[in-house]
């Protein structure tokens, strides 16, 4: 048997078009080796790798043109949230592809082709990858992910830092695609996208609140004390009531640090006369029924009633 010669440095040793390996001079015995797997035709990867989806979507629009990896492939390349289910299919190793509608459909194994009037403003590459863009995207997991779910997604790409698109971007998109299958739950969940949430469970959150029929939170709001001395910016609060609403991630339990500052920052609150009201994903799922009372008791304390029907 021969002996493997190492790939020339300018393949990615961890996976590569087959056309680029001969360019390079690989031998074709070479890549017929025990040392790589063909998830589709005219790719290799190097076997005992963790699955790689980038680079896996680097390939699929590399070895194809006028495409653009979509859908689940491409909300998890944008980091955008997804629920759990549609993060584990877009991490099941299946690549969404679309391509325009001149190009015909693409048809591998382990692709799903799809076909949309793609512009060259709805292409964007990030780190070698053709992928549709953020907006774009939005409209394309509407069909697939409930109200609060796409709320949380829609929030995320208009975060306070380094936003990824803005309400005007989205508009566009949906208007340009009148007829998309989950269009009009696109349309629905625009005007309920707020910019600044720092979390998916933030915007989650106030969408469980206003389902109940309270009044809508402010979002990262600063709160400052009579002597103008920053004191906090609650993830919700009602400042007319003075309620702040906070959301514990994992990572404050686990950060002993965090979690001190939290509990002063709480205190100093309480002492301005402020109400703190804290959830977690328990008081989120199955607590919420008491979470929900909580809200509307902090509220009703503060002289707020519901308006008449």
């Amino acid at each position: 048997m021969r002996k493997p010669t190492p790939l020339p440095t300018e393949l990615d040793h961890r996976g590569f078009l087959v056309d680029d390996a001969y360019a390079s001079g690989v031998p074709r015995w070479r890549l017929q080796t025990s040392g790589y797997v063909t998830p589709s035709r005219g790719l290799r990867l190097a076997k005992g790798n963790e699955p790689d989806l980038e680079l896996l979507a680097r390939l699929h629009t590399a070895v194809t043109s006028r495409c653009a990896v979509s859908h689940f492939t491409a909300a998890l390349l944008w980091s955008m949230p997804l629920p759990l289910h549609l993060e584990e299919e877009g991490l099941s190793g299946l690549i969404h592809v679309t391509r325009r509608h001149e190009a015909g459909r693409m048809k591998r194994r382990g692709v799903v082709g799809h076909r949309a009037p793609l512009l060259a403003r709805d292409v964007r590459t990030l780190n070698g990858v053709n992928l549709t863009s953020p907006e774009w995207t939005f409209v394309d997991l509407a069909l697939h992910m409930g109200r609060a779910s796409l709320v949380a997604a829609g929030d995320y790409l208009l975060a306070r830092e380094n936003p990824l698109s803005s309400v005007e971007a989205m508009r566009e998109v949906i208007e340009r695609r009148p007829k998309v299958k989950g269009i009009r739950m696109a349309r629905e969940v625009l005007p309920l996208l707020r910019s600044g949430v720092d979390s998916p469970q933030e915007s989650r959150l106030r969408m469980k609140i206003l389902d109940a029929g309270l009044p809508e939170p402010a979002i990262t709001k600063a709160i400052f004390d009579e002597y103008g001395r920053y004191i906090s910016t609650p993830d919700l609060q009602y400042e007319e009531y003075k309620i702040a609403l906070e959301y514990e991630g994992d990572h404050h339990r686990r950060d002993p640090v965090q979690w001190g500052k939290d509990i002063e920052r709480d205190d100093r609150l309480r002492a301005m006369g402020w109400i703190v009201l804290k959830f977690s994903k328990v008081q989120m799922n199955a607590g919420w029924t008491h979470s929900e009372r909580k809200i509307k008791d902090a509220l009703r304390s503060r002289g707020w009633r519901r308006p008449p029907s």
